[in-house]
């Protein structure tokens, strides 16, 4: 079941088209995720779902009531859609409690209640009730944020990069976090991120924004493994993208003979995911392979860079286990598993 459609959303800031007919639909107590580049209008689209800005044309709904047509619309504050910004936005003044009591009801008889039950929620001990924000980590003040957002007791959380001030290992954890607790509540949620990884881990469903249109929306598996173009592609995740000629399901290229997928014939552009492309040692240097020209370690997973032999291509960048690791100089044979993506 749908709870939130857009349809057809258009918006101008002066010359700039910020968003240029948006039609996107959110299931009932599905994770979406709005990615795109800086620019994109990804934002723009959040704070007009929540009603602090609205759309010069195209319309809102919200679980079947019309939240906005064209200008007209609902204000923020009688949606009842939770917000959780990139800041957290507590109130320096108050404790937690009082900070995730704020929006309660005036005088609500259950109020102690209200805040051990969403303290134990979002994964946060008793004893914080009484701190002030300066006193909690970053990682604590965005689950009392959280905590605020949910007390209310909105059926759709949007999330405004909530964790891009976080360090990297603490990031992980709170998206994993705040996804158990929203999947637990069963609320809804749209994430706005320029993290893509970020995106196709949290997400049932993504929607990728470019120049204030929408692209392409799928499921991450989808989107990732099948991009509309190769801008898509790039931006969702490391690609190895090589011309090729196509007949009979099979791609003619620098890497041999690649299986594609889907009904294709002729020339064409063929995407590969790094992580379908093993790197195997081959003193001979056959034709599907090459001589590597560098070496990132990263720990588990590192990045080899390999010159392809007798072809004018830059070299390609392949994720391989730390196991075995080839050098530079070495020569090596690319081997591909599953089929690659074919650019209509």
């Amino acid at each position: 079941m749908t709870l939130l459609d857009l349809e057809d959303i258009s918006k101008r800031y002066g010359t700039v088209q910020a968003l240029d007919g948006v039609s996107f639909a959110v299931g009932a107590g599905s994770r979406a995720a709005v990615v795109g580049p800086s620019g994109s209008g990804k934002t723009t689209l959040l704070r007009i779902i929540a009603g602090f800005e609205f759309p010069d044309s195209g319309r809102v709904c919200f679980d079947g009531a019309l939240l906005a047509n064209g200008p007209a619309g609902v204000p923020a504050h009688r949606r009842g859609i939770g917000i959780v910004s990139q800041d957290g936005a507590l109130f320096p003044h108050l404790s937690v409690a009082d900070n995730i009591a704020f929006g309660f009801e005036r005088g609500a008889p259950d109020r102690a209640r209200r805040v051990a039950e969403l303290l134990e929620m979002v994964e946060l001990e008793d004893a914080m009730a009484t701190r002030r924000p300066h006193q909690l980590s970053g990682g604590q003040q965005q689950r009392v944020a959280l905590a605020r957002a949910l007390g209310r007791r909105p059926r759709l959380m949007l999330l405004d990069e909530p964790f891009s001030a976080l360090d990297t290992g603490l990031r992980e954890n709170m998206r994993k976090a705040v996804s158990r607790v929203l999947q637990a509540a069963g609320i809804t949620a749209i994430l706005v991120t320029h993290d893509q990884s970020e995106a196709l881990s949290f997400a049932d469903q993504v929607a990728v924004l470019r120049e204030g249109r929408l692209v392409q929306a799928g499921s991450p598996q989808t989107l990732y493994h099948h991009p509309r173009d190769r801008e898509t592609a790039l931006f969702l995740g490391d690609a190895v993208l090589l011309p090729a000629f196509i007949r009979d399901g099979v791609a003619d290229c620098a890497l041999g003979h690649v299986a594609v997928e889907g009904d294709h014939a002729g020339k064409a552009e063929i995407m590969l995911r790094p992580e379908q492309i093993r790197v195997i040692a081959d003193s001979a240097s056959p034709r599907n392979g090459g001589r590597v020209v560098d070496v990132q370690f990263g720990g588990a997973v590192c990045t080899v860079a390999v010159a392809l032999a007798d072809v004018a291509l830059p070299p390609i960048l392949i994720k391989t286990s730390s196991v075995a690791l080839p050098a530079p100089g070495d020569l090596v044979r690319l081997d591909v598993a599953g089929r690659a993506h074919v650019f209509a």
